[in-house]
Formats: C-alpha cells, sequence, structure tokens
C-alpha cells in the first residue's frame, strides 16, 4: 500500500457563516484533463463495480472522532453511493487514459482484462487530537478475463492519501477526496503504463 503525499491545503470552500444544517449533496469528482491522443489496440477493460468497506457504503459521509468511531454529518450527504460514484469515476478517468481500446462496466461484452476496486477507507479526520484530513484508501487488482484465481493476477497495487484541509466539514472533506482520488487515479495510470511496457504483457 503506497501512502502518497496528498498534503492539499483548501482555502475558501464553505463560509463559516453558512448554515451546516442546510441540507446538501455533494459529489467527488475526478477531472483528468484532456484524452490521450493515442489508444491501445484490441485491449478492453472491464471494470466491476467498487467494493466498498462496510463502514462506508452508504451516502453518509463519515468523519472519524475517536479510535475506533465514526459518526455521519447529516443532513450532508453524497449524491449516490460510493460504489455507483467511485467506479464511475474510474471508468471515465480509464476510458480518457489511452491505455485501453475500450473501458466497460458490462460484463456481458467482450472484454481481455478485469480491473477489481476496493475501497478500504473513506472519511474525514475529526479526533481532537489529530489535524483535520481527508482520508482515501483504494487498491486495485488487474487480471485476466476468465481468471477466478489469484495466481493468474497480473497487476496489485493501492494507495492512500491523507489530504490537510482546513477543518473537518463536509464540504472541505469532499475537496480532500476530488484531490485524493485525482492523485491516486494518476498514479495508478502510470502503475499500468509501466506494466503494459513490459515485454509480454497483454
Amino acid at each position: 500500500m503506497a501512502l502518497l503525499a496528498g498534503c492539499f491545503s483548501f482555502g475558501g470552500g464553505e463560509d463559516l457563516d453558512v448554515d451546516d444544517n442546510q441540507p446538501r449533496l455533494y459529489i467527488v469528482e475526478a477531472d483528468r484533463g484532456s484524452v490521450a491522443s493515442d489508444f491501445a489496440v484490441e485491449r478492453t477493460l472491464l471494470i466491476k463495480p467498487v467494493r466498498v468497506a462496510p463502514y462506508f457504503r452508504e451516502t453518509d459521509i463519515m468523519m472519524r472522532v475517536g479510535e475506533n468511531q465514526y459518526e455521519s454529518r447529516p443532513p450532508h450527504e453524497l449524491l449516490t453511493s460510493p460504489q455507483t460514484m467511485f467506479t464511475a469515476q474510474l471508468e471515465r478517468w480509464l476510458a480518457k487514459s489511452g491505455l485501453f481500446s475500450k473501458v466497460i462496466t458490462d460484463a456481458s461484452e467482450p472484454h481481455d482484462l478485469v480491473l477489481e476496486t476496493g475501497l478500504t477507507k473513506l472519511f474525514g479526520e475529526a479526533r481532537p487530537a489529530y489535524p483535520p484530513q481527508a482520508v482515501l484508501e483504494m487498491q486495485f487488482f488487474l487480471s485476466p478475463a476468465g481468471s477466478e484465481s489469484e495466481d493468474r493476477m497480473l497487476l496489485q497495487t493501492g494507495f492512500r492519501v491523507d489530504a490537510d484541509i482546513n477543518q473537518s466539514r463536509p464540504s472541505e472533506v469532499i475537496i480532500g477526496w476530488k484531490n485524493g482520488l485525482e492523485e491516486i487515479l494518476a498514479t495508478l495510470e502510470l502503475d499500468l503504463k509501466a506494466y503494459f511496457a513490459k515485454p509480454g504483457s497483454p
């Protein structure tokens, strides 16, 4: 598991006089920027739905308030479930990377490779003795199509980002997750690019 730098400092965000009890819905959207100019040939990737750790599966924005204690911040919520949101962001990013001829989420379509993802940490750090942070941790597993065993795993990697924020407020946690996700996906793309550059890779 690689610990990425993830030391972001955010100004702005919500004004401090905004009523925190006002209902708000958020999205975590990673922007890769431009689409790659060249694309791989005959390398279709199936992205399976992101598997989310039980504590973080709902739309609640979770804050860590104790060593083994988390609490949500209603009425602030994610617009969709983390599984739906992060799967969509992963698909969009890799579809623009040029590393694959096609990126799909429908397992019934023909494909050459399968990417499985685990979202294991997704919370805001709100413990009094710790600086406020937005924490995001993901693991990735690339295997050939039809593979059911770990001995056929082609690539396994994982990353964690602890993004510094000004306050443990939902709006700033979302910004931290956004920037953390962009850093994780950019690093994943580099790892995949290095793997496919090896002789004999798919």
